[in-house]
């Protein structure tokens, strides 16, 4: 997968999409959708994690304001969370999150929320 200039995996959008429909996984057609993209969902969460380590959590918000919602959705997903390797990348993502000293509000506000 190709990356954007701010080291972003590019289609962090076509996963958001993905997410908000797999949420509703109420389908057998969304079932399976899931089952045969968990693969690469799996990748694109590894590529982020390394993403996201590299980076200062306040450059992280700025510069990708839905992540929370991408992770939450993930966590709450027990197709993804029972996919191999994805929970514990998950939480290696979630780490990137956490600030050892809020500085400010946000980052306390991020704290609580990864927490």
């Amino acid at each position: 997968m190709a990356e954007d200039s701010a080291g972003l995996p590019s289609d962090y959008e076509f996963w958001m999409q993905k997410l908000s429909v797999w949420t509703q996984a109420s389908t057998l057609e969304t079932q399976r959708d899931i089952c045969l993209h968990l693969p690469r969902f799996q990748e694109f969460l590894r590529q982020m994690y390394e993403t996201l380590k590299e980076m200062d959590s306040n450059a992280i918000i700025e510069r990708f304001p839905t992540i929370c919602q991408l992770l939450t959705k993930s966590c709450w997903s027990p197709f993804i969370l029972a996919y191999d390797e994805s929970p514990k990348i998950l939480i290696w993502c979630l780490c990137c999150l956490i600030k050892k000293d809020p500085q400010n509000s946000r980052e306390s506000k991020l704290n609580s929320w990864t927490q």
